[in-house]
């Protein structure tokens, strides 16, 4: 090696090696972002984040759900089925910590954090070490992925999977190598039994990855012969459970469907491009605080470049962007595809889709280094880099504040703050009461009862819980041996305390109740008041 060829030698290793500082810098700040203050934010742990919880641990304890069935492939919650792979992952760390906000939301962190990597990783195999860093470091600090890798919830464990595929399938556009196209299939295979919207959103995204890339599938016959029966094979565990119970299985898309309206054509249209506009992605977001930080889904700043991103790959029309441009087009649809008619403001919806992240900040990356490339002199290229950061930092400054100090506030009472502590006082005087009473408004699930109450996660019915009428979930046969009919013999909590005979410990939301002395209350965060216990003696 010449002096020449060893100096270049030593300036390629030097910028990989701070490339790889970068990242890993990134990594880490992403990380933290997302486990720390998972006690604060959100601002309480809800039935459904438990449930995910404590039916793992106890699953990995027992054998069995809390339910007592045994080792289910698909998890009976609250009137619905549920995905297993969250529930299996965030039952390792309770099994082992037992269930609180961090056992509970830690898997989350974990792999929201792994999905910054996976963008690195896909990103960089075409469009470049820069651009893959930007857009790794864009993903670290988006409201919308941050927001679900604080949270119990099993969407998360969506994200990296379709990530993977999507960067094995390019790897394999580039090598037609068999394991990259397996690992692809798979981890399509896997979704499946992440989140329910991929069983339309990755045949759409597989779809289109054939339609794109039909030239270099039909020269490798035997691959896509051995990748569609692998992708079948993943598919038969879920097609069997539905075989099995199909009715209970299609219950939820039977309810929020919007087949089941005569206008639900129109419907769709109209949700789709609620889905698809910059006030929804940049701008104020999903209105429900459980699903959001401040402002849009990604941060506002990078509207314009999102614009020039797309701009960019409309121009360039490459295979891989293309790839982008589907990703992006498509994954509003299965979310607009329901309708909750209790909730019809439920829409557009940021839960539904999480199998569109995290294509904003990928797009705005593009968009960033494109424009950025444009400018010919090296210094004002350099100011313009400069400028960029300095309003995409001041955004995440804003966000981040919002998140620490106000979102706690504003969202505590949807987040059931102080739910907790009722339990625990409910708990301590039990037995100087006939029976305990829980207002249906107070929302309290059996299993939330169950670890507030300090019960080990494993199999339990009402008879563990004798002395507790609790009919919230009284449209789900399985928790109506909480009692339900005693309190459906007086209707409402506030009949309770005035006609039921015996010592009565009341459960209610803050104002149910207005002419009983009061055993005890407690203060959402900004002052409000949430829940109240009073106690009568007829």
């Amino acid at each position: 090696m010449n002096y020449y060829d060893s100096m270049t030698h030593e300036g390629t290793r030097d910028a990989v090696n701070r490339s790889n500082r970068i990242l890993l810098s990134i990594l880490l700040i992403g990380f933290l972002i997302r486990a720390v203050g998972l006690n604060i934010v959100p601002p309480a742990l809800n039935s459904d984040e438990l449930l995910k919880a404590f039916d793992g641990a106890s699953v990995y304890r027992t054998g069995m759900d809390h339910h007592g069935d045994s080792w289910p492939l698909f998890f009976k919650q609250s009137g619905e089925y549920s995905p297993p792979l969250y529930i299996y992952f965030a039952g390792l760390f309770s099994t082992l910590f037992g269930v609180n906000e961090y056992t509970v939301r830690l898997p989350s962190a974990i792999l929201g954090a792994a999905s910054i990597l996976v963008v690195f990783l896909f990103i960089r195999q075409y469009w470049g070490e820069k651009t893959a860093l930007i857009a790794a470091a864009l993903v670290a600090f988006s409201p919308w992925h941050v927001h679900y890798s604080r949270i119990g919830w099993e969407a998360i464990s969506l994200v990296p999977l379709q990530l993977l595929a999507l960067w094995q399938f390019h790897c394999w556009s580039a090598s037609n190598r068999w394991r990259h196209i397996l690992l692809s299939v798979s981890c399509f295979g896997l979704t499946m039994y992440a989140y329910p919207v991929a069983r339309l959103s990755s045949v759409i995204l597989m779809t289109g990855l054939a339609a794109i890339h039909w030239r270099a599938l039909i020269k490798n016959p035997k691959q896509v012969a051995v990748s569609f029966a692998l992708f079948i094979l993943w598919l038969c565990p879920y097609l069997y459970a539905l075989s099995q119970n199909q009715t209970a299985m299609q219950a939820r898309w039977n309810f929020v469907s919007v087949f089941n309206r005569d206008d639900g054509l129109l419907i769709f249209i109209k949700q789709y491009f609620m889905h698809m506009s910059p006030d929804f992605l940049f701008i104020h977001g999903n209105p429900n605080s459980l699903h959001s930080l401040a402002g849009g889904l990604a941060l506002c700043v990078l509207l314009p470049f999102f614009i020039a991103g797309i701009v960019r790959i409309i121009r360039h029309r490459s295979k891989q962007e293309l790839i982008l441009l589907l990703w992006f087009i498509t994954f509003a649809i299965p979310s607009s595809l329901t309708y909750d008619k209790f909730d019809p403001h439920s829409m557009p919806n940021a839960l539904r889709t999480v199998n569109g992240m995290p294509i904003l900040e990928i797009i705005s990356a593009i968009g960033i280094v494109w424009l950025i490339g444009l400018i010919k002199k090296p210094r004002w290229s350099s100011c313009a880099a400069i400028v960029i950061t300095t309003l995409i930092g001041l955004n995440i400054l804003y966000v981040g504040y919002d998140a620490a100090f106000y979102y706690p506030k504003r969202s505590a009472e949807i987040w059931q703050y102080g739910l907790r502590e009722a339990v625990q006082y409910l708990e301590a005087n039990k037995a100087q009461y006939d029976r305990v009473v829980i207002s249906h408004k107070a929302r309290l699930h059996p299993v939330a009862l169950a670890v507030f109450a300090g019960k080990t996660p494993a199999p339990f019915s009402g008879e563990d819980f004798p002395k507790y009428i609790i009919p919230f979930y009284h449209y789900v046969p399985i928790y109506r041996d909480f009692r339900m009919k005693q309190y459906q013999q007086y209707g409402l909590i506030s009949r309770w305390y005035t006609m039921a005979k015996g010592k009565n410990l009341l459960l209610a939301q803050a104002g149910e109740i207005d002419d009983e002395k009061m055993l005890w209350s407690i203060n959402n965060p900004d002052g409000t008041p949430a829940y109240e216990i009073y106690g009568t003696d007829r």
